[in-house]
This record gives structure tokens, C-alpha cells and sequence, in this order.
């Protein structure tokens, strides 16, 4: 909609993997060649392991765009959450091989036999796995069967997985171990840098512009980079909507004012610069429930020195101890619980005579899960977020069964593997152990 008025050929910041676009970072570099090395040399798994929206589909589909290594097949897998004999049926039919029947030991064999031949003509079958991490336990430890499929000198499938970072966690399951330790080849991706990230934006613009005019000012630029933290994604859906917003004013080009709009209408906008929403939230909370205790302390410190009150006024005098105020914070309210401030009494004050007073009814804060639990704690899901990461940054490891109870005290979370940006999620203390760090 906007090439025309930026003289553009194609517009530079489609969210789909382009193969055309792809910027060459060291570690982007890093990965491709992985690839490269572990199927040339028959290593059998290659594993690549990256964040939401750094690139990890781009470089997949880069890899089989150059790759120019003859008698390579490729079979890509994009939708990995299958069984283990949908995946076969998969492959047989990629490849053409007629199948009759759902034995699944029967049609390996008959893989086999065919690969087998393949190799005789100097053939190689290559299974490429998009979004691994959704592939079930059971599905990926079969893939075992298939990486037994050798000659004496090298494999007869070259497998390559590449997922998010729950797919390490997936591999480190005891189950897994087997398939894990076979893995030859592994490689990480992570955010970009600030200069990679500058150098990204103008590498997609010079890929499309018909002339030397910017896009976007330098200040516009540095203020998508600061807010993009390093995600491509997310840098293609900001200058996009910024283009598309300075299209929509006329104004060319698109300046940090276009910009700090399309943050404020995506939500992206931060009280303070390099600073997260959740950290944000952190550190009110913090100055918040710090006044609260500090006022708890000289209450408390002020009533040690009253003089004793008459048996009359003993009811009226005594504080009742009230649950502390949630703190109102922009689009959510998170209760703080109450906090127990322990003041020394001095030594030459003689204790005060215990006080029998009737019991005092007051209205206790909601607890995260249930009364007989100790508070826990609450994150708020940032861009990016994952339930499996939180899970791993909260309790220090990631399984069954802090999954199921995590999901047992958040009755909102529908799809473990979707959270929305902004939803507050507890994280109540774990069976047997402690307080969430």
C-alpha cells in the first residue's frame, strides 16, 4: 500500500521468512553453516534452538534454497505435532513410496530397504522439523528408529530439529536421553544486537528501495531498535506499521514522533527506556510494599511507648492488623500480602503484660491458590514469554508436574503453549518445596 509513496519495489518488512531478506549475523552465520556441516558430513541430528522471532524458519528455508549438494531429498516437516506413523505416512509420501497397511515397524523396514537403494545411487534422504518443540515425547524417541538406519560408514537420514527453547527442555527428559545424546550438531540463537539490529532494518530497505531517500529518521530507527530488543519479528512489525502510519499522515520520512505513535497504539509503550513492563511492575511494587513496611515499623515502634491503656479503652487501643491495599497499576492489580515487621523491644522496657482481648474478625486478602498455602508470587507476560520459560525462571526447572500445577492455580490459561502479553499468571509454592524464588 505505501511502495509507491516510498518508492519501494516490494515491501521490506514482511513478517513471513523470506529467504530474499536474510540478514547474516554471526550467529545467523553460525547456524546455517551447522546445518551445512552436520548434513555434508552425515553427523545424523543437527538441533537449533532460538527464541520467538529470530529467524530460526528464515534460516531453514535459506539452507534449502542454496543448498546445491546432489542427490539430497528433503522431506520438510511443518506441522510436527503428529504420531509417529503420521510422520512416516509423511515421508513415504514426499518421497513416493507406496505403503500398505499402518505397521509401523513393517514400513520402516520398508524405508529402509528404499534408503538403501537411495544410497547406492549416492542418495540421502534430509527430515527438516520446524517448531520441534510441539512434536510429542513418543513421536521425537521413535525418531531414534529412524537415525538406526545406517550403513558401516554413515547414517542413512539426516534429521534436523529446530525449535524454541522448550524443545532443550523436551530433550532433557529422562526419556529422551537416548535421542539427546545423538544430537552432533547443536546451535543457539539469540536476540540481535543493537548495531545487527540497525544494520537489519537498513539491510531490508536497501533490498526493496528504487532510490537513496530514508525511510525513517535515525532517531525513529534508534527508538524501534530500543523497543524491539533485538527481535526481528518485532522489528518488522513496527517499521511496517510505522511505513504504513507515515503513509496514512503523508509524511516522509517517517519520523520518531510516527514512531512513539505506533507504540503507544501497540502497547509497546515503556515509563522508562530499556526497561520491561514486568520489571517495571517489579521495581513499583518494591518502592510500594517498602513505604508500606516502613509505616509498619514506626507504627508499631510508636505503640511500644504508649503508656498501658485502661482496661476500659484495652479494646479500642490495640491495632487490628488489616490485609495492605492492592497496588493499582496500569492494566492489572496485583494484591500484595500482608507483610510481618518484627520490632526489637528495648531492654530496659519491661515486656508488657500479655492482654486477653476477644477475637478481632477481619477481612483477610485472597489467597493465590488456597488458604492453607503460603503466598507465592505473580509474573507478567512480557513480548516473547513463554508458560515453560516463566516456569523455569520461577521454580529453576521445568517438568510434568509444575506444568500441571502451575495450570491448576491459573484456570485461565487455556493453551499452555499460547499466553497473552500482559496476563498476570501465580506461581504458587511447588509440593514439597518452597516459597518461588
Amino acid at each position: 500500500m505505501y511502495k509507491d509513496f516510498f518508492n519501494f519495489k516490494a515491501e521490506p518488512f514482511r513478517i513471513t521468512p523470506d529467504p530474499g531478506f536474510l540478514y547474516l549475523t554471526d550467529q545467523h552465520k553460525e547456524a546455517l553453516a551447522s546445518i551445512i556441516y552436520g548434513i555434508a558430513r552425515r553427523k545424523g541430528f543437527v538441533c537449533i534452538i532460538g527464541e520467538v522471532g529470530v529467524g530460526k524458519t528464515t534460516i531453514l528455508r535459506s539452507y534449502l534454497e542454496c543448498a546445491d549438494e546432489p542427490g539430497l531429498r528433503f522431506v520438510y516437516v511443518y506441522n510436527p505435532n503428529v504420531s509417529f506413523l503420521t510422520l512416516l505416512k509423511h515421508i513415504f509420501k514426499e518421497i513416493g513410496l507406496p505403503y500398505n497397511g499402518e505397521d509401523v515397524a513393517g514400513m520402516v523396514e520398508n524405508l529402509r530397504a528404499a534408503l538403501v537403494e537411495q544410497h547406492q545411487r549416492h542418495e540421502t534422504l534430509v527430515l527438516l522439523i520446524d517448531e520441534a518443540q510441539n512434536m510429542p515425547a513418543g513421536t521425537l524417541e521413535s525418531l531414534r528408529m529412524l537415525s538406526n538406519l545406517e550403513t558401516a560408514t554413515e547414517k542413512l537420514v539426516q534429521i534436523v530439529l529446530v525449535g524454541q527453547p522448550e524443545l532443550s527442555q523436551l530433550l532433557a527428559e529422562r526419556q529422551l536421553r537416548q535421542l539427546e545424546s545423538r544430537i552432533a550438531v547443536r546451535t543457539r540463537l539469540g536476540p540481535l544486537s543493537k548495531a545487527d539490529s540497525i544494520a537489519y532494518i537498513h539491510h531490508r530497505l536497501k533490498c526493496v528501495a528504487l532510490d537513496d531517500r530514508p525511510a525513517f529518521t535515525d532517531q525513529a530507527i534508534r527508538m524501534i531498535v530500543r523497543r524491539a530488543m533485538g527481535v526481528p519479528r518485532r522489528i518488522n512489525v513496527l517499521c511496517d506499521t510505522a511505513l504504513m502510519t507515515a503513509f496514512s499522515r503523508r509524511v516522509k520520512p517517517a519520523t520518531a514522533a510516527i514512531v512513539r505513535e505506533v507504540l503507544r497504539d501497540l502497547k509497546i509503550e515503556a515509563h522508562r527506556a530499556g526497561e520491561s513492563g514486568f520489571m517495571r511492575w517489579r521495581r513499583e511494587a518494591a518502592i510500594i510494599g517498602g513505604m508500606l513496611a516502613a509505616a509498619a515499623v514506626v507504627a508499631a515502634g510508636l505503640a511500644l511507648h504508649q503508656p498501658p491503656p485502661t482496661e476500659s479503652r484495652a479494646a479500642a487501643a490495640v491495632p487490628v492488623a488489616m490485609p495492605a491495599p492492592p497496588l493499582m497499576i496500569p492494566e492489572m492489580t496485583a494484591a500484595v500480602p500482608p507483610r510481618e515487621v518484627a520490632v526489637a523491644t528495648p531492654a530496659a522496657a519491661p515486656a508488657p503484660e500479655p492482654m486477653m482481648l476477644p477475637p478481632q474478625p477481619a477481612a483477610a486478602p485472597e489467597p493465590l491458590a488456597s488458604a492453607s498455602e503460603p503466598p507465592g508470587m505473580v509474573r507478567v507476560a512480557a513480548p516473547g514469554d513463554t508458560l515453560a520459560g516463566l516456569i523455569f525462571n520461577v521454580y529453576g526447572r521445568f517438568d510434568r508436574q509444575h506444568l500441571d500445577w502451575v495450570k491448576s492455580r491459573n484456570p485461565d490459561i487455556i493453551d499452555v503453549d499460547r499466553i497473552q502479553v500482559g496476563q498476570v499468571i501465580a506461581f504458587p509454592p511447588a509440593p514439597g518445596e518452597g516459597l518461588p524464588r
